[in-house]
């Protein structure tokens, strides 16, 4: 129950700073709506044919790209490295009886509940006003499936951002660590198209990698564009990740606990 508590409490700060809240919001919205109007031009070529995509299936992708971006993407791994590591603010929380992770956990889950519920409600609003362009699953074993994909990708986004911060034990340089990280994302997740539309070569390291079972394969499974036998092997990569993460999160956390001295700047 403490746990929920925690929650609850960090719920209200949102609300409190919910205009900086919609600001976040609007980023992780413009993107999306760009991309869609450069791919409704590309639809109104006569010739244009990509695959099984039409142009519903497309727009779908980028208005749930807007909920997946504001969602899924965890935005925890400054608060760890610059305010808790390198400004040794992590003292604190040393003393607490409450495990670190789920403490960041529950602090960061609230904002993206309340981004993902703006994605939410642009997506609700667009599919009243544009019926015919948007396209969903209907089959309730696919969609209870593709639930349990968005969870596990929360979770590999989660703990991959806790990693992330944790390499501030070590690494001076953070920011450029994580802009690196940021256009590594930005690239292989899906942000800017479907990978199915990448080359081959790229479509396959981008599937070797964690970032597209964060993006694309939750948003291409709630589209129904997934066959049944697909679905579960994106559980167990995704699962798979998440025990990865998880190993390696612990292993960094013991070695950084034991060389931090919380001194602060």
């Amino acid at each position: 129950m403490r746990y929920v508590r925690m929650f609850l409490l960090q719920f209200q700060e949102i609300m409190v700073q919910r205009a900086r809240s919609f600001v976040w919001f609007l980023l992780s919205l413009l993107n999306p709506l760009l991309l869609l109007i450069f791919w409704s031009g590309v639809y109104q070529q006569k010739h244009a044919f990509l695959s099984d995509w039409s142009i519903s299936t497309v727009t779908s992708y980028y208005l749930l790209l807007i909920i997946a971006s504001s969602l899924l993407i965890v935005h925890i791994e400054e608060t760890v490295a610059i305010i808790d590591i390198r400004e040794g603010g992590l003292v604190k929380h040393l003393t607490r009886p409450f495990s670190y992770f789920w403490l960041m956990f529950i602090s960061e889950l609230p904002w993206r509940i309340f981004q993902g519920g703006l994605g939410v409600f642009v997506f609700l609003l667009f599919s009243l006003l544009f019926k015919s362009y948007v396209q969903l699953t209907h089959d309730p074993v696919t969609l209870a499936l593709s639930v349990l994909i968005i969870i596990f990708a929360y979770m590999i986004s989660f703990i991959f951002k806790m990693i992330l911060g944790l390499s501030a034990f070590w690494f001076t340089d953070f920011w450029g660590l994580q802009q690196l990280v940021e256009v590594t994302i930005l690239s292989f997740a899906g942000f800017l198209m479907p990978l199915e539309f990448y080359p081959k070569l790229i479509e396959q390291i981008a599937n070797a990698l964690p970032f597209s079972y964060i993006i694309y394969y939750p948003i291409i499974a709630i589209q129904g564009k997934l066959p049944l036998p697909h679905l579960f092997q994106v559980l167990g990569i995704q699962l798979m990740w998440i025990l990865v993460f998880a190993v390696i999160y612990k292993y960094l956390w013991r070695k950084g606990i034991e060389k931090f001295v919380g001194v602060g700047q």
